[in-house]
């Protein structure tokens, strides 16, 4: 037994001093090399990491901001000449934009203007169109994007609780139906950049994410010391994802009942989206973006009778881009130059959207 002890406490041993030794090599290795074991590190420690080296690659602490996002359309939208004809107006995120960039190639003069996110869930993409409603004109098109593999996030307050290797902190709020056919809204604690710096907005945040929402895992958030460790965050990485992974697909499963029913809330936004718009004189344009494989919210299927019901135009990447052809998509996820030159041929063939070039 003594020598079976001894045994276990020298392998022990050995793996704390080669631990030791792993950790200072990643201080003279490649950015590469050390970028690989920075994505294991807890949310905590990278959003640490993040504030002490603002010029660090990759640092996303300032991105996407709701209140910063809504002060630059303002500024955008005041910046409009007097009689400026109508506009696209973009929600969403990367996926739109590089549909409206390859429309606006060809259709030169194609007037847009947006708020957008990176990995933006359906809730932030919601938030910025109801917060924005000032900055928008009679005839402008709203393009409102949703993206299949960000759905759980409607069921967050943060990218940097559910994007464990991009834990961007920008916050945004949670909508749940309410009993008189709408959404209930319910804020973040931290709205603000600001807000992130504060240290007793962020503590109440913290209590707020680790009460409120569903995503939130201590996988990904606990010990934070053990990030000195380079092994320890290899395993934090494996388990965090897992964790997170099971919780997006609790969400998932129950699209229309439980706790957070993702479809009902997409399709009372789609009819808020259409009443607000149409009282305004403006276009809606929904862009159904459905992620590569087969494990994501199915868009077209919960939210395309709605969509017909209504008569709101839409985009589905589905028709064009299947989810299980790889040849649409492109290493990082995104769709490929082919796939968004024909969905911008879609999007400009709506009339609303040729009267937007100036």
């Amino acid at each position: 037994m003594l020598r079976q002890l001894k045994i276990v406490l020298a392998t022990l041993a050995a793996l704390v001093v080669l631990d030791i030794a792993v950790a200072l090599v990643l201080t003279k290795a490649p950015a590469s090399l050390r970028s690989f074991f920075d994505y294991g590190r807890s949310t905590p420690g990278k959003l640490t990491q993040w504030q002490d080296q603002p010029g660090l690659n990759g640092n996303l602490l300032k991105v996407a901001w709701l209140p910063d996002g809504l002060d630059h359309a303002r500024k955008a939208f005041e910046a409009e000449p007097p009689g400026t004809g109508p506009v696209i107006r973009n929600y969403g995120m990367s996926f739109t934009i590089q549909m409206v960039e390859t429309a606006t190639g060809m259709l030169p003069g194609l007037r847009s203007s947006g708020i957008l996110g990176p990995g933006a869930p359906p809730n932030y993409v919601y938030a910025a169109f109801l917060d924005d409603r000032a900055h928008r004109r009679p005839g402008d098109v709203v393009l409102f994007g949703i993206l299949s593999k960000n759905v759980p996030g409607l069921a967050s307050f943060s990218n940097q609780v559910w994007a464990f290797e991009q834990p961007a902190p920008f916050t945004y709020p949670i909508f749940r139906p309410d009993t008189a056919g709408g959404l209930t809204r319910t804020d973040p604690v931290v709205a603000s950049f600001g807000d992130f710096r504060d240290p007793a907005k962020s503590a109440a945040f913290d209590a707020q994410i680790r009460t409120q929402d569903m995503l939130w895992t201590p996988e990904a958030f606990a010990l934070p010391a053990l990030d000195a460790s380079p092994f320890a965050r290899l395993l934090r990485r494996a388990f965090a994802n897992d964790a997170i992974d099971a919780r997006e697909t609790a969400v998932t499963a129950h699209p229309l009942d439980g706790p957070m029913p993702w479809a009902e809330v997409l399709i009372r936004m789609i009819r808020e989206i259409d009443r607000i718009t149409r009282e305004d004189g403006q276009t809606p344009v929904i862009m159904l973006i459905q992620s590569q494989g087969t494990d994501t919210a199915p868009l077209m299927k919960m939210l395309g009778p709605t969509l017909k019901e209504l008569g709101i135009a839409y985009i589905a990447t589905e028709e064009t881009a299947p989810p299980t052809d790889a040849r649409a998509f492109l290493p990082d996820g995104h769709l490929t130059p082919a796939v968004n030159k024909i969905l911008a041929r879609q999007f400009l063939d709506m009339p609303a959207v040729a009267a937007a070039a100036h």
